[in-house]
């Protein structure tokens, strides 16, 4: 830090560009373990990223606080990656059929396009209110549904339901399915039957909670006609 004026104090340009090297080295070290997990699974040592980056082991300490900082802020990259993938499934265009297959398969394509990703996060390892990364993430895709089918059925003429069980409801059936059909070294279903059967049983869950509420609609009609 420079000298002070006018007892205000000034801020030194030359730390100021450090401190932006080192967060564009941080970000650029975590990109580079994505790809290392991409290429060569889960189970890569610090040495290996090293030697990936090109630098000494000692360097890469210099920037992450230990180990474990390193792993949540991977894990923190791989659920904006799927975030980015899910977010704009959830804006329910299209029929009801189009709108549920469109959530669960974008979530089923990220997980099949990234496996190894999807491992790291320790998905299975995770449940909705635990307070980890994950956990919230899944928390968070569940009160975003809640939203969304609640507006459904306030166009619907029911402005309460507890909507927001269902939605949480869902999305640990979808997550639990996927999480077990990509770990399976045996699988019963292929992607594509794993797809329809998911698909079939959201719907299920979707069309029993309407009818429960009184509600009886075709998965043929339009979300924006409700």
């Amino acid at each position: 830090m420079a000298d002070r004026t006018d007892g205000e104090p000034q801020i030194d340009g030359r730390s100021t560009r450090w401190d932006d090297h080192k967060a564009q080295r941080q970000v650029d070290l975590v990109d580079a373990a994505v790809t290392l997990i991409e290429e060569e699974g889960t189970r890569f040592g610090l040495q290996r990223l090293a030697e990936r980056v090109g630098l000494p082991r000692s360097v890469l300490y210099r920037h992450f606080k230990d180990r474990a900082t390193l792993d949540e802020l991977i894990r923190r990259r791989v659920v904006e990656s799927f975030m980015r993938r899910i977010e704009p499934t959830l804006l329910f265009e299209g029929t009801i059929e189009e709108a549920v297959r469109r959530v669960v398969g974008a979530h089923l394509d990220w997980v099949a396009q990234h496996p190894r990703l999807y491992a790291y996060m320790g998905v299975g390892e995770h449940a909705m209110g635990d307070g980890s990364l994950v956990a919230d993430t899944k928390t968070a895709i569940a009160l975003m549904l809640g939203e969304r089918f609640g507006d459904v059925l306030k166009a619907l003429g029911v402005p309460e339901a507890p909507i927001r069980s269902v939605a949480v409801g869902v999305v640990g059936l979808v997550d639990t399915c996927v999480n077990q059909w990509v770990r399976d070294d045996q699988r019963e279903l292929s992607e594509d039957e794993l797809r329809e059967m998911l698909c079939r049983s959201v719907w299920a869950v979707l069309d029993a909670t309407l009818r429960d509420l009184g509600l009886e609609l075709s998965p043929q009609q339009r979300v924006a006609d409700l």
